[in-house]
């Protein structure tokens, strides 16, 4: 069962779910306490004794919790995992500074101050807390658990090595020149405070573009999922960086990668290959028929047979 609430980063509330397996810790079902979870979220008063191992769900850029992050949510639980899914800065539809996504300077606090809120949760059991996520969110586990020893365990899902590397080479012989836009919005942005307000679907903020199915254009533009974002989201999206992160990852770490997904397959190997040769729990797995957003993807269930699995034999 969901749990609506919300937790503070940097002072900013972020809307969020808490998944509690079926009957809740009580056994009752029944909700209460502060922002509507039980025990009041503050760790004080646990309500009954039944500890759940929790698991952090992240979206991936520009996208929001419910994006497919509930139906996963849904298969954990019936495993016997609460789960914690939550909306960035800038991201979601009731965000506050929507449209204003700061990945690298701005996403990993959010992990943390999610995990301090996921420990002070009473039917959490601190020592399991894990952590999953798409795209933009699978970086993030990886920065996480090379970061945070509170993380016990990690499986990204689709993300790319380098968002910086990755969005040059989308943009080809574009390159230079987009860069250069980029630079002159640095420059009105320290003047002004502002910046440029750009469709998604623009050359500079979508790459590949024409490459797209209808199937996906239209997940872009679903309710909560962000369809305009700023110049000044571009560049901290692009030194949004994994392969800085990786080296230092010493918890176990799944890499879960779709064989139809449009980014380099090279990716998750390069992650892989670079992970500490002390870390003797690392596993990759490509996955036929799987494309890239893999929560909404119909072949999901199959990817989630194996990281339910992964979970309950690390976490």
């Amino acid at each position: 069962m969901d749990y609506e609430t919300r937790f503070f980063s940097a002072g900013i509330p972020l809307a969020a779910t808490v998944h509690i397996p079926d009957g809740g810790p009580d056994g009752s079902g029944a909700t209460g306490g502060a922002n509507n979870v039980p025990g009041g979220g503050t760790g004080s008063s646990a309500v009954g004794s039944q500890k759940y191992p929790m698991v952090i769900l992240a979206h991936g850029y520009a996208r929001f919790r419910n994006d497919g992050l509930d139906y996963l949510a849904k298969v954990l639980g019936e495993n016997g995992f609460a789960s914690l899914r939550f909306d960035h800065r800038g991201c979601g539809p009731d965000a506050a500074n929507r449209y204003n996504l700061r990945p690298m300077t701005e996403a990993p606090h959010d992990a943390k101050c999610a995990i301090d809120y996921c420990e002070s949760l009473p039917f959490v059991d601190r020592s399991r807390i894990g952590m999953t996520g798409i795209s933009m969110g699978g970086i993030l586990s990886i920065i996480m658990g090379a970061t945070d020893a509170r993380i016990k365990t990690i499986a990204p899902m689709a993300c790319t090595a380098n968002c910086g590397e990755s969005i040059r080479n989308s943009w080809g012989a574009d390159a230079d020149r987009n860069m250069e836009i980029l630079a002159e919005d640095a420059r009105i942005r320290a003047a002004t405070g502002a910046s440029r307000m750009i469709n998604r679907m623009d050359d500079i903020g979508m790459h590949n573009q024409g490459s797209y199915d209808s199937n996906v254009v239209e997940q872009l533009f679903q309710q909560g999922n962000i369809a305009y974002v700023t110049l000044e989201s571009i560049q901290d999206l692009m030194n949004f960086n994994a392969t800085e992160f990786v080296g230092n990852v010493r918890c176990p770490i799944f890499i879960i990668h779709g064989a139809d997904d449009g980014l380099d397959k090279r990716h998750p190997q390069r992650l892989f290959d670079m992970l500490p040769t002390g870390n003797a729990n690392k596993r990759i797995k490509i996955f036929e028929h799987v494309d890239h957003n893999i929560p909404i993807c119909p072949n999901r269930d199959i990817v989630y047979k194996d990281l339910i699995a992964w979970f309950k034999e690390t976490l």
